[in-house]
């Protein structure tokens, strides 16, 4: 485990989920005007799709090590390393969250939401391009996510919606993915192929 967690650059990128999550307390609440019919989106979305993003070029280089211990299997091994890259952004906006920010949870729940996605891309769909589905999604939420000033339902984090709901939604699903993760792995990938490299 402890060479995987090396070679997912763990400490690296918890270091910017960790700066990300404070420039999210600092500035997330901000709301900025998109292009396109859906208005205003709080900073935090995008502040969020880049938390998102940093996650995904270690995970899919560093899949599978054929050094890696093979009791322990490589799509478990990948979840926690995942958890471990946001798990230091996360408690710092859940402490900023307890000490009079509770919007900061908003974030939580559009980071977990957005990793869900690229998580599942990458279960499902393409383990090199996972990143492409936050990308998408956010960009999607920005041309057709709001029709006639109503936000639609797939477009939840630009309701406003309670910061506790958010995070509910987002933890939720990022479980789900991880599960997918640790059971399946990434898409396309193998640690046989790994070891034949």
């Amino acid at each position: 485990m402890r060479l995987a967690l090396k070679t997912h650059r763990v400490v690296l990128v918890a270091l910017v989920e960790t700066a990300l999550a404070m420039l999210a307390v600092v500035v997330g609440t901000t709301l900025i005007a998109l292009p396109g019919p859906a208005g205003d989106a709080p900073l935090s979305l995008l502040i969020a799709l880049a938390g998102s993003l940093v996650v995904a070029p270690p995970l899919v280089r560093a899949w599978p090590t054929n050094r890696t211990n093979t009791v322990r299997g490589a799509g478990a091994v990948a979840a926690v390393v995942v958890l471990s890259q946001i798990a230091p952004g996360v408690v710092v906006t859940t402490i900023a969250a307890t000490l009079g920010a509770p919007q900061m949870l908003a974030y939580v729940g559009m980071l977990t939401w957005l990793l869900a996605l690229q998580v599942a891309a990458g279960v499902l769909v393409s383990a090199p391009y996972q990143g492409l589905a936050p990308a998408v999604y956010v960009m999607l939420c920005a041309l057709v996510g709001r029709i006639d000033g109503v936000v639609q339902p797939w477009a939840w984090p630009l309701a406003g919606s309670s910061s506790v709901t958010m995070a509910v939604i987002g933890t939720a699903t990022l479980a789900l993915s991880l599960t997918a993760l640790a059971w399946r792995g990434l898409h396309g990938r193998s640690t046989e192929s790994a070891a034949a490299r």
